[in-house]
């Protein structure tokens, strides 16, 4: 073997050593490039699904606020005969209903912090604000019409006064029951701006 041949010899295994190299090389960097990708889309995944709980989460606990306040709001409530005499008695009764979903609108508070963390809707918030402003709304007008009960003597003013508050405190959530159509509206707004999050609509 001559010197120039076996020179030649080892330049082409230099040449194939330099592009084993370079494939090793976009073989790794190909592999980094694909484990970067799978982490990211696991964390997409993973950030899809927590925005579809927390959407769906929110809207369960709405509804339910919704029966709730509809439950305390009942125009039809009814008296036992025992308490007929009581007129403190009926407020009472309403005012113990708010007391026991108490619970419940604590849980739509917390489902509408995780809602503002992880989705973060103008609109939504303004919605479930509307649901506890409503219920505050009832549960003074429960509170202002139970120390009225024993007022026997009311001039219109107060008539009016006590009119309206009976509206605020029950209602048949019909269009002439303005605290009804704003806790439906409420509700509504809610619903339409987070099932498309919840089904996972166009997020992937």
């Amino acid at each position: 073997m001559s010197e120039e041949y076996a020179r030649a010899v080892s330049a082409n295994f230099e040449a194939i050593a330099a592009i084993a190299q370079m494939f090793l090389g976009l073989a790794a960097a190909a592999g980094v490039w694909v484990a970067y990708s799978q982490l990211i889309a696991t964390r997409r995944a993973r950030l899809v699904q927590r925005r579809s709980q927390v959407a769906e989460d929110l809207i369960s606990l709405a509804f339910n606020a919704e029966d709730a306040l509809k439950e305390i709001r009942n125009p039809f409530d009814s008296i036992p005969k025992d308490k007929a005499s009581d007129k403190v008695y009926p407020y009472q009764r309403r005012f113990d209903r708010i007391v026991k979903h108490n619970d419940l609108f604590r849980e739509l508070r917390d489902a509408q912090i995780r809602v503002r963390a992880v989705i973060g809707d103008n609109e939504v918030d303004s919605a479930v604000e509307s649901l506890f402003s409503a219920r505050s709304i009832v549960a003074a007008a429960i509170k202002t019409l139970a120390e009225m009960a024993n007022e026997d003597a009311m001039g219109e003013h107060d008539r009016d006064f006590k009119r309206r508050l009976r509206s605020e405190m029950s209602g048949g959530f019909s269009g002439h029951d303005k605290v009804g159509e704003t806790i439906a509206n409420a509700v509504k707004t809610i619903e339409s701006r987070l099932s498309p999050v919840a089904r996972i609509e166009g997020q992937f």
